[in-house]
């Protein structure tokens, strides 16, 4: 059961961060790039912006704070489906991803924020039932 609930963490994890991606591509009406498979990712990523980066953050924080599995795998997860999009693009047409090297270190440098955020989100929710638990062990102290 535990390995089941990490498997749904981290694919919601994953789907969310694509949203993110692809949410200022709707609500901006950014320009529609094309692309021999993710036309829409492709965009998401030509056109981020610091709408695009505040989304992921929210993101990242949001399964930091209610992930069930370990702060550092969440951070990988919501990050995984981008490198893993390239690399089919890469496969189905060799000529799309000219720049992959740089491509890819800025995948990590976004997943090494993730995994800051989703650490920063389990820290807000323990800090949280903290505070929620503080009054209780007060009383049973007195």
């Amino acid at each position: 059961m535990q390995r089941y609930r990490m498997a749904l963490t981290c694919a919601g994890a994953a789907l969310l961060s694509l949203l993110a991606i692809v949410a200022p591509v709707w609500i901006f009406d950014l320009r529609l790039y094309s692309a021999p498979l993710f036309p829409l990712i492709r965009s998401g990523v030509e056109g981020m912006s610091l709408w695009t980066l505040g989304f992921l953050f929210c993101a990242g924080f949001l399964v930091g704070c209610f992930g069930t599995s370990h702060p550092f795998l969440l951070g990988l997860a919501t990050v995984a489906l981008l490198p893993i999009a390239a690399i089919a693009g890469v496969i189905v047409s060799p000529t799309s991803h000219n720049l992959w090297p740089l491509e890819f270190m800025i995948y990590a440098l976004i997943g090494l924020c993730a995994v800051a955020e989703a650490f920063a989100g389990r820290f807000a929710m323990r800090l949280v039932n903290a505070a929620n638990c503080a009054p209780l062990r007060w009383v049973a102290f007195v």
